[in-house]
C-alpha cells in the first residue's frame, strides 16, 4: 500500500501507461508525476493538450469527411460521439462520476453505486464493439493515407 501511495500518490488506478495512452497526466501522482514532470514539458501536462500529430491528420479534409461519417454511424447505432476519443473520456467521466474518482473495491460500492457500475459496463461493452468496428471500416485506412502523405518515412 505505501509503495503504491509513493509511486502512484492518491489515484493508484492512474499509472503512466494508462496517462499516456490517453492522453491526460491530470490524475497522475507520487513518484510517477515526479518523473513525468522531468520529461515532458509543461503545456504537455495539461489535460487540453492536443498532440500536433494528431490535429495534422484530423485537419484533414479527407479525415474530416471520415469523422463526419463516424458520427453519423455512431448516431444511428444510438450513441453521441463526433470522434473515438470522445468514448473513452466519457466513460472515464461516468465512472468517475459513481465512484468519486476514487479506486474503490467493489465489495465497498453501495447498491446504487453497483447499479451505476453495472449499468456503465453493459454501456460500454456496446459503445466500444461499435467505436472500434467503425474505426476499423471509417478511419483507419484514412489515417494510415495521411499519415504516410504527411509524416512520410525514410526508407534507407
Amino acid at each position: 500500500m505505501a509503495y503504491n501511495r509513493a509511486l502512484f500518490g492518491t489515484n493508484s488506478d492512474a499509472t503512466f501507461a494508462i496517462a499516456i495512452d490517453i492522453e491526460d497526466f491530470s490524475r497522475c501522482g507520487g513518484c510517477t508525476l515526479k518523473a513525468i514532470k522531468q520529461v515532458f514539458r509543461p503545456e504537455q501536462l495539461k489535460v487540453t493538450y492536443y498532440n500536433p500529430k494528431d490535429a495534422l491528420i484530423d485537419k484533414d479534409p479527407r479525415m474530416k469527411a471520415a469523422l463526419r461519417e463516424y458520427a453519423q454511424e455512431m448516431s444511428k447505432a444510438g450513441f453521441d460521439y463526433s470522434h473515438p476519443e470522445e468514448v473513452e473520456a466519457d466513460i472515464r467521466e461516468r465512472l468517475y462520476a459513481i465512484t468519486g474518482g476514487e479506486t474503490i473495491p467493489l465489495e465497498k460500492l453501495s447498491p446504487e453505486q453497483r447499479k451505476a457500475l453495472i449499468k456503465l459496463q453493459d454501456f460500454e461493452l456496446r459503445v466500444s464493439a461499435t467505436n472500434l468496428r467503425l474505426e476499423e471500416e471509417i478511419l483507419d485506412e484514412v489515417e494510415d493515407k495521411i499519415e504516410d502523405e504527411v509524416f512520410p518515412r525514410e526508407v534507407k
